[in-house]
């Protein structure tokens, strides 16, 4: 008996540290794809901080909303089909609240980040608007269940002091090629708003992951509940940028190469890795932003950016390589039927253990026959 629970115990063991092995992977391929999402979006910043100087007399922000999400509705209805996927009806969606957060929160979202680069530069921006992780990390936890780390609320407090090192010399804005508004309490109003819009759209994305819905079918329905209520004011405003070409074609561009991958490389980031976790890495975003403001829009780069832009990236060199803890991320792709098999494995390991032994029993039974 004794060897027999042994062996169980070598087996446990076995499964446990092939759990943690397995998590450890997912979670940095999950870190590398989630960096490469923030750089995109950083390029989002930087397109939509643009839009209204090089297009004056053609910019609206429902005519851009319209022709960026145009693309990524069609885009996704052609990737379903594409890969054989069923697109969910409404009525097969389970998170109703968390579906119209992600959905009509992207809508809005825009509307506000537009606003908010209209006050501050646009490392500023990204750094004000970045805090939203902060309120996903806490929600993830108490409305998704998450395994809470304190490292966590370590990074959150790092990256935000690292941020704040960056926003201290918003002092004199104006040192770029595009001019800014000057009431900033107006431009920190419009960034609370999208902090708690943003937050709840990324937790509705989250969740729409764990309702396995597919990074597609997700783009499919943001770019429907993005493209219909723009298309709307587009037809009561009677604007839709018709008069310049290269208007329409820059908002298509910015819903296919940037918009459409963006998201979707986010969507499989969340795949591999707790949100929680994932939160973090979005901080990344703010050090790219920074970068393209200096060698695109000419804004000067402090001592201070260079600091808190080096304590961003050492924590997400830190965090991504940190022992994740032994406990199984039921949310990473992969793991589940990988430990599957391995218990599975161990399982008949140990029936066949069982035999042996019965049939020793048996054996070693007298016959009062």
């Amino acid at each position: 008996m004794n060897k027999t629970s042994d062996i169980y115990s070598i087996s446990s063991s076995k499964l446990d540290e092939e759990k943690l092995r397995l998590k450890r992977h997912n979670e940095r391929i999950g870190t590398v794809i989630g960096v490469i999402s923030q750089f995109i979006w950083a390029i989002n910043s930087i397109q939509l901080k643009t839009y209204k100087s090089f297009f004056p007399n053609d910019f609206s922000n429902n005519s851009l909303v319209f022709w960026r999400s145009l693309p990524i509705w069609v885009l996704g209805y052609f990737f379903c089909w594409k890969k054989g996927v069923r697109i969910k009806p409404l009525s097969a969606i389970k998170h109703k609240f968390w579906f119209v957060s992600r959905s009509f929160g992207n809508y809005v979202s825009i509307f506000l980040w537009i606003k908010i680069l209209s006050y501050f530069r646009v490392s500023t921006s990204q750094v004000i608007a970045g805090c939203y992780p902060v309120l996903v990390i806490f929600l993830s936890i108490l409305i998704l269940h998450e395994k809470f780390y304190f490292r966590y609320i370590i990074s959150v407090f790092v990256c935000i002091f690292g941020s704040a090192l960056i926003v201290l010399n918003e002092k004199n804005p104006n040192v770029s090629k595009i001019k800014l508004n000057d009431n900033k309490l107006a431009g920190l109003f419009f960034a609370t708003c999208h902090l708690f819009v943003n937050g709840f759209s990324n937790l509705g994305q989250k969740i729409q992951v764990k309702d396995h819905m597919t990074a597609d079918e997700q783009n499919y329905y943001l770019g429907m509940y993005n493209t219909l209520p723009a298309l709307f004011f587009c037809i009561i405003e009677m604007h839709f940028g018709f008069s310049s070409i290269l208007y329409i074609l820059y908002a298509i561009s910015n819903g296919f190469f940037v918009f459409y991958s963006g998201n979707y490389l986010q969507t499989v980031a969340l795949q591999y890795m707790a949100v929680s976790k994932f939160m973090t890495i979005t901080y990344m975003c703010t050090v790219f932003v920074f970068i393209f403001g200096f060698l695109l829009l000419g804004e000067v780069v402090y001592i201070t950016d260079i600091i808190g832009a080096g304590l961003i990236i050492s924590f997400q060199l830190y965090n991504a390589y940190y022992p994740p803890g032994r406990q199984v991320n039921e949310n990473n792709i992969d793991e589940k039927d990988k430990v599957s098999s391995i218990q599975k494995q161990e399982d008949n390991s140990n029936n066949d253990i069982n035999n042996t032994n019965n049939e020793k029993l048996i054996n070693e039974t007298p016959n009062n026959a």
